[in-house]
């Protein structure tokens, strides 16, 4: 669990990361999908801003980053409760193998519609599977922080490779990927058009 007291990213005081730490943490339990997105010397949650100085080094920024996101993943997890991680393992792991492309979503996320928009304007067959409605949705996406190191949706694997989610992960996201060529091969190569 992330421990404001002990985990204070340089250059903040562990008074104001823990005032902040408090307040994201009520902000991250009310949203369906949480992004942060990360400017020189300003991170916006929401409506939240945190500023730091100009002379803050970029450590800070990806300190603060890193806390926050230990923070959401320790709560995504209490908010799962008790359930069988092996089995949910289990099941997330069936469904990459059993889908060529495969999408973890919220019903009402914008990046999640955005990302199914790409994938139908190609007439790519995908499967979604709901975070929202699903009965092992909080679980799956509980242990999704283990597996590929985040909790926002979508998450997205193609041909059993996360290739991240709509505009971000490893491999740039669906929408990165379909502006440079490179999703129609990659979805062609699956048998997903």
């Amino acid at each position: 669990m992330c421990d404001p007291r002990t985990t204070a990213p340089k250059g903040l005081s562990r008074r104001v990361v823990s005032t902040v730490a408090l307040g994201v943490l009520a902000l991250l339990a009310s949203m369906p999908v949480i992004d942060a997105f990360v400017r020189p010397g300003l991170i916006t949650l929401g409506k939240c801003h945190i500023t730091s100085s100009p002379s803050s080094s970029s450590s800070t920024q990806v300190g603060l980053m890193n806390f926050l996101n230990d923070g959401k993943k320790a709560l995504v997890k209490s908010l799962a409760g008790e359930y069988d991680a092996t089995a949910i393992q289990t099941r997330i792991n069936g469904l990459i193998d059993d889908n060529p492309v495969l999408m973890f979503s919220f019903t009402t996320c914008p990046f999640c519609i955005k990302a199914k928009q790409v994938l139908d304007d190609l007439g790519a067959k995908y499967t979604v599977i709901e975070l929202d409605t699903d009965p092992d949705g909080k679980a799956i996406r509980a242990e999704m922080a283990d597996f590929v190191g985040r909790t926002s949706v979508p998450a997205i694997w193609i041909a059993g490779q996360f290739v991240g989610g709509c505009n971000d992960g490893p491999m740039g996201g669906l929408v990165k990927l379909n502006d440079s060529g490179k999703l129609d091969g990659m979805l062609r190569e699956v048998g997903a058009l």
